[in-house]
């Protein structure tokens, strides 16, 4: 019989070695111990233990960049450490390759790390950085473009690897508000709520408040997400978000409305059922409005969709 060491179930299982150890432990993970002390396991109890507690056999994975990041990479993960996480997701952010942050990503949420956590702590911290930066004069604007536009290519890339639960029944309209290009916390959303079962109408950014109206009218999501992080033209942006929440309960959906520069306002002035700062803030009023079972409970965190 060919057994398993801890460093081959945590990379299948994408977890840290003390994971594995600390389960096995504890029981939850069948282990036989050698002569010398190791703990070694068997393929079919590896399987039985993550279909039971879904998590995915990704196979033989290592971290992510450099042998120093990794390092810090896994003990960061193990302590949950989001800082230390958030500044190793700034450095891979920063070449511009796609691929890498689509790795750094994939490794993180197997690593069960809520898609709401990493944009609430990581994704957030480090694209404020890389605009900061932007803004000073430190960064020129095609190396923040690159990374933005790795970030969002690296989350599109990550949907189809993402656990689903089961259809709960529900459609969710996601868009930008007209003239925002800001998408990536509205997508993290997206991919959010996707996860927990809602069927996702992803419009994406800079959406005309016309074309998304008439969507809403013809498609009938019973959920409508707006993002919008930049305010250039208040008294449009306001109509715009008026006429959508209007739509929406013209028929009894609801009219969620999110981003930075939101936070002042009360929903009645955008028509809106609520004004989200976070994505864990958005998701904890979703399952609320629609009595979903609730998630582990999290501290609120400020974030713009």
């Amino acid at each position: 019989m060919n057994y398993l060491s801890t460093l081959q179930v945590a990379n299948l299982i994408k977890v840290t070695e003390t994971t594995v150890k600390r389960w096995a432990d504890e029981g939850e993970i069948r282990c036989h111990k050698t002569l010398g002390g190791h703990r070694k396991f068997v393929m079919k109890d590896i399987i039985r233990f993550a279909e039971e507690h879904a998590y995915p056999l990704a196979g033989a994975i290592a971290a992510p960049l450099s042998k120093r990041q990794a390092e810090i990479l896994e003990f960061a993960v193990e302590t949950r450490n989001y800082s230390k996480i958030a500044a190793l997701f700034y450095e891979e952010a920063l070449q511009g390759d796609r691929s890498g942050v689509y790795e750094l990503l994939s490794y993180l949420c197997g690593h069960h790390i809520s898609l709401a956590t990493l944009g609430d702590e990581v994704i957030k911290a480090a694209m404020i950085k890389i605009g900061e930066e932007w803004q000073s004069g430190k960064l020129e604007i095609n190396r923040e473009h690159l990374a933005s536009n790795a970030v969002i290519e690296a989350l599109i890339l990550l949907g189809p690897e993402l656990h689903r639960k089961p259809s709960n029944g529900l459609s969710a309209v996601c868009a930008c508000a007209e003239g925002d290009h800001h998408q990536i916390g509205l997508l993290i959303l997206a991919r959010a709520l996707e996860a927990e079962g809602w069927r996702m109408r992803y419009l994406g950014a800079n959406t005309p408040f016309a074309t998304l109206r008439s969507f809403v009218k013809s498609a009938r999501p019973d959920l409508i997400c707006v993002s919008s992080t930049v305010i250039e033209k208040k008294k449009q942006l306001l109509e715009g978000l008026q006429s959508i929440g209007a739509a929406a309960h013209s028929y009894g959906a609801t009219h969620l409305v999110g981003g930075f520069l939101l936070g002042d306002h009360a929903p009645g002035e955008f028509h809106c059922d609520y004004i989200s700062a976070s994505v864990h803030d958005a998701m904890a009023f979703i399952r609320d409005r629609f009595q979903l079972k609730p998630g582990p409970k999290r501290q609120r965190q400020e974030y713009a969709l």
